[in-house]
């Protein structure tokens, strides 16, 4: 494994994605600010390409994703995997993603990440009815745990097309509420086997269906971005309800 200095990415302050985050839940003010700034604060780590951060996960009680995208996947004796997170900043994993034999945790991109553990303890312990933070943290794990469960109608009732554009629709929901793109477009610096094992498609399958949303003029890759010119489209090709409409706006 290669470790990069965490200097040689952007200077935004790694929290940021976070922050943005928890604010598009609740009005947070400055001493809710500082409380998570504080609670998430050295050990920080760069992983190189492909690094496995089971291990690092093992450690503390959650590691804050600052920059770079990391994957978490079951994989079967035979080696074939099924991607079940992909991981941004501003999210937080947790050793629970990264434990067990036929679980792992690794960067897909180059990334850094650091010790979250007190912050974590603190909102999942936050008991204060009036606490900001602490109602924007459990807006967050709903989301979480809506977003578990149409993983689950996506692989399990949707066609290749609808999946592709429902996974596209909550890549783009994620990044707009940290702040990490603009609307209709997403970052994706992944490949195209990456996608297949979120999706559980083969690379043949995967190819075919981004050539047709392609053609029908609903996705434009360019170097790393997707442009998602027509949302309202995509939003039909994904099959979303009203109620799931609302989310990955």
């Amino acid at each position: 494994m290669t470790n990069q200095s965490p200097s040689e990415f952007s200077n935004e302050r790694p929290t940021a994605p976070l922050e943005r985050l928890l604010a598009g839940y609740a009005m947070l003010g400055h001493s809710d600010i500082e409380r998570i700034r504080e609670g998430i604060a050295g050990g920080e780590i760069a992983h190189g390409v492909g690094a496995l951060l089971d291990d690092d996960l093992r450690r503390t009680p959650a590691r804050l994703i600052a920059k770079g995208w990391v994957a978490r996947a079951g994989v079967l004796a035979d080696g074939r995997r099924q991607i079940v997170g992909l991981h941004l900043p501003g999210d937080l994993l947790t050793p629970a993603e990264g434990e067990g034999g036929d679980m792992t945790v690794w960067a897909l991109t180059e990334a850094i990440t650091i010790d979250a553990g007190r912050f974590w303890r603190a909102v999942e312990n936050e008991t204060a009815p009036d606490s900001r933070l602490g109602a924007a943290w459990r807006q967050i794990r709903e989301v979480e745990r809506a977003r578990l469960v149409h993983q689950i109608i996506r692989l399990g009732r949707l066609t290749a097309y609808e999946r592709t554009a429902h996974l596209f629709l909550e890549l783009h929901d994620k990044q707009l509420r940290a702040g990490l793109t603009d609307t209709g477009a997403v970052q994706l610096p992944i490949t195209q086997d990456v996608l297949a094992d979120s999706l559980g498609l083969s690379a043949v399958h995967m190819n075919r269906t981004l050539q047709q949303l392609r053609r029908d003029g609903l996705i434009v890759y360019r170097g790393g971005q997707l442009l998602l010119p027509d949302l309202r489209g995509l939003r039909q090709a994904a099959r979303l309800s009203s109620a799931n409409e609302a989310e990955t706006r």
